[in-house]
């Protein structure tokens, strides 16, 4: 009968190191699981492979004769699972809202793939406001507040909100009393962002009937684009229009809901991961960049929030 591979490895470390307990540390095993393996892998053999003594361990004529084939066996097989992996690029799965990933993060991605070519990054569309952290994900970039146990979150910016229009639409408001002759482009998960900002404004939100409804935010942005109307936005998710001057941001005054911001949210131990560690690495340094921006040491991480 063949052993198994991890009853040859235990006899292979401790033909090679000379000590049950030696193959036992370099394994990560308890010296009586490797004791346990190498007996079953003589059994299975017919031969015995080691003199047990007192205070030593000796190879039999069999043990010394199979010590130099395990040796070149395992180092083969470990040249195979190396060539394997180096010809497979390193990846990273990364879990996001749509509208940001279309509105922020796909613009920017090829300045981490200029930095990094060998690493291939996955985007994860991540609805769903339950979503925290799958076990297939590096990582989630999420809109969020009150913090989850077991998992790190570093604050990437804010989240305020604030009026934007087209630059032909933006020259015919200039008071906010001025939008009740326009449209208000909303998003159909948030019909409470208006009527809040409105009421802060001062004005009464039940004037306001003109409006277009959307599923996600970055169809009412277009849609703002597209000069159909005045959106309700947030800061990342047009920062790059704004500085382009495809939008003009209308007034000073933001929707601020305290404590929800941007966090890429991960598992501590995921830091030792080279992919993950670099893409973690270039997107802090994107974010001085980016509106509202909050670096700030990492801490528990909140509540989701949908982003979408």
């Amino acid at each position: 009968m063949m052993p198994s591979l991890k009853g040859l490895k235990a006899v292979e470390a401790a033909l090679r190191l000379g000590s049950f307990a030696s193959a036992a540390e370099e394994l990560n095993v308890t010296q009586t699981a490797i004791s346990r393996l190498v007996k079953l892998a003589e059994a299975q053999l017919g031969q015995k492979l080691f003199d047990r003594q007192a205070n030593s361990l000796r190879p039999t004529p069999a043990g010394s004769s199979i010590k130099p084939l395990l040796e070149d066996a395992f180092r083969r097989l470990e040249l195979a699972v190396d060539s394997v992996q180096r010809a497979t690029p390193p990846s990273l799965s990364v879990a996001t809202g749509p509208t940001f990933a279309m509105r922020w993060l796909i613009p920017r991605l090829h300045l981490f793939q200029r930095q990094h070519p060998g690493i291939e990054v996955r985007l994860v569309t991540a609805i769903e406001d339950t979503v925290t952290l799958r076990a297939d994900w590096a990582a989630t970039i999420r809109l969020s507040s009150a913090p989850l146990p077991g998992l790190m979150a570093e604050p990437l910016f804010g989240a305020a909100l604030f009026p934007v229009a087209a630059p032909t639409l933006a020259q015919s408001i200039q008071l906010q009393g001025d939008l009740l002759h326009h449209t208000l482009l909303e998003v159909a998960h948030a019909p409470q962002d208006w009527p809040r900002w409105l009421s802060q404004s001062g004005l009464d939100p039940a004037r306001f009937r003109r409006r277009l409804s959307f599923d996600y935010s970055a169809y009412a942005i277009q849609a703002a684009l597209d000069g159909l109307g005045v959106a309700l936005v947030r800061a990342p998710y047009v920062q790059d229009d704004l500085d382009a001057g495809r939008l003009v941001r209308l007034f000073d005054l933001a929707l601020v809901d305290p404590g929800k911001a941007w966090h890429l949210i991960y598992r501590p131990e995921t830091l030792m991961d080279r992919p993950f560690a670099a893409f973690r690495d270039w997107l802090l340094a994107e974010v001085p960049a980016a509106p509202d921006a909050a670096p700030q040491q990492p801490k528990a991480p909140p509540a989701l929030a949908s982003d979408a």
